[in-house]
C-alpha cells in the first residue's frame, strides 16, 4: 500500500498554512479599507449637509454678530474679514439664531427659547469651526465657512479628517 510520508504531510500543511495566512491578511485589509471608505463618504456626505443647511439659513439672515465683533469691527477689519467660531443672525421673522462650536458637534440654539439643536452627529467630532464675515464698501457682505471634522473607522482605530469651507453672499447684509 503506497500512502504519503511526514514529510510530504507537513510540506502540504505548510503551504496551505502559507495561503491561509495570505489570504486572511488579504481579506482583512480589504475590510479595513472598505470601512475607512465608507467613513470618509460619511463625513464628507454630513459635512455637505451641515454647510448647506448653515448656508441656507445665513443667505437671507442679517448677521448680528461673529463671535464678539459686530458690524463696525467687521468694516474696520476690510479685506481680511472679521473671524470667530460663534455666528448669531438674525431671520427675516426677526428671530435670532446662534451657531457654535459645543463638545465637539456644531449646534444652532435659538435665543428666544434657548434651544439647542445639534446639526452633527455624535460620532463626527467637529475640531474647527470658523465664520470670517467680509464687510466691505458699496458691494454685498460675505460670510466664508470653516468647518473641520474627524471620524474613527470602527474596530480599527484609524482616525479620517476632512475639512470643508464654502463661502456664501449674504443677501440681507451690506448693499445688495
Amino acid at each position: 500500500m503506497k500512502g504519503y510520508t511526514l514529510i510530504e504531510v507537513l510540506v502540504s500543511i505548510l503551504l496551505m498554512a502559507i495561503i491561509l495566512l495570505g489570504g486572511t491578511a488579504l481579506f482583512y485589509q480589504n475590510l479595513k479599507s472598505s470601512g475607512l471608505s465608507d467613513v470618509d463618504l460619511k463625513l464628507n456626505t454630513n459635512m455637505r449637509g451641515i454647510l448647506t443647511g448653515i448656508e441656507k439659513d445665513i443667505r437671507f439672515s442679517q448677521i448680528k454678530n461673529v463671535g464678539l465683533g459686530i458690524r463696525q469691527d467687521c468694516m474696520t477689519a476690510g479685506a481680511t474679514g472679521y473671524a470667530g467660531s460663534t455666528l448669531t443672525v438674525v431671520d427675516m421673522n426677526g428671530l435670532q439664531n446662534i451657531y457654535s462650536l459645543d463638545t465637539n458637534r456644531i449646534a444652532s440654539t435659538a435665543a428666544a427659547t434657548n434651544v439647542k439643536v445639534y446639526l452633527s452627529p455624535a460620532d463626527i467630532k467637529i475640531t474647527r469651526l470658523n465664520f470670517t464675515w467680509y464687510c466691505q464698501g458699496n458691494v454685498s457682505d460675505k460670510m466664508n465657512i470653516e468647518i473641520d471634522a474627524s471620524s474613527v473607522v470602527l474596530g480599527s482605530g484609524l482616525n479620517v479628517t476632512r475639512s470643508v469651507s464654502n463661502e456664501v453672499n449674504l443677501l440681507n447684509s451690506g448693499i445688495n
